[in-house]
């Protein structure tokens, strides 16, 4: 049975959510957000989680604040993913995108399950280049 995930940012037509995992959005080393990193049949979208708000209102003061998408990029525009690793955390997902931007995600969960399903996704992406 395939549970529905529910998301506050609208969806494209034809968009489904394939996988939502629990994740640490790495900007450098000393700079990291919390939230959780969404990955559909288009696009992977990380959405950020007010920590500060936790710190200053408790448990009330997270659960009133709205989730905002912090980071979103088309599955087409990828061109390199690896598996890498930050500190102790060997279950890290680097991205590189045809921008030249790099992202990395300290996953949560099993690595296995979303790689597979990362993998799965990508299947049907037509990129716009050829991926050697």
């Amino acid at each position: 049975m395939q549970r529905t995930i529910k998301v506050k940012w609208p969806l494209n037509p034809q968009e489904t959510i394939l996988y939502k995992v629990n994740a640490v959005y790495i900007k450098n080393s000393w700079n990291a957000k919390q939230g959780a990193l969404y990955l559909t049949n288009e696009r992977i979208v990380f959405e950020a989680k007010p920590m500060l708000m936790f710190l200053l209102f408790g448990v009330i003061g997270w659960l009133l604040t709205r989730n905002k998408k912090a980071i979103e990029f088309s599955l087409s525009d990828i061109t390199d993913f690896q598996r890498t690793k930050h500190g102790f955390n060997k279950k890290v997902a680097s991205f590189s995108v045809i921008d030249g931007a790099n992202y990395r995600f300290g996953i949560g969960g099993k690595w296995e399950t979303f790689d597979l399903t990362y993998q799965k996704a990508m299947l049907d992406v037509q990129p716009l280049f050829s991926v050697k």
